[in-house]
């Protein structure tokens, strides 16, 4: 949790227990407890929000590659001369 060990957190619930008081600790805790569900809820909603989507994409083969357009040789006898372009 954090990197913080048992005695250094009995240490921080000491002093917050000092600070606050028997009174407020319990408030402050609850509200501290709902929103860090809160929080934990919002992110999941996004995530989901984000990953749905992508996991409902149906699954696509791939194309195969595209092969350059090829012009059919000129056929011999069809009454038209090559272009001369010179």
């Amino acid at each position: 949790m954090f990197g913080i060990g048992m005695p250094e957190l009995l240490v921080i619930l000491v002093v917050a227990l000092l600070v606050l008081g028997p009174k407020k600790l319990p408030e402050i805790a609850r509200s501290l407890g709902r929103g860090m569900a809160e929080f934990r809820r919002a992110s999941s909603e996004l995530r989901n929000t984000l990953y749905a989507p992508l996991e409902e994409s149906p699954k696509k083969e791939p194309k195969p590659p595209l092969q350059p357009e090829q012009k059919p040789p000129a056929e011999a006898g069809d009454g038209t001369k090559p272009s001369t372009d010179g």
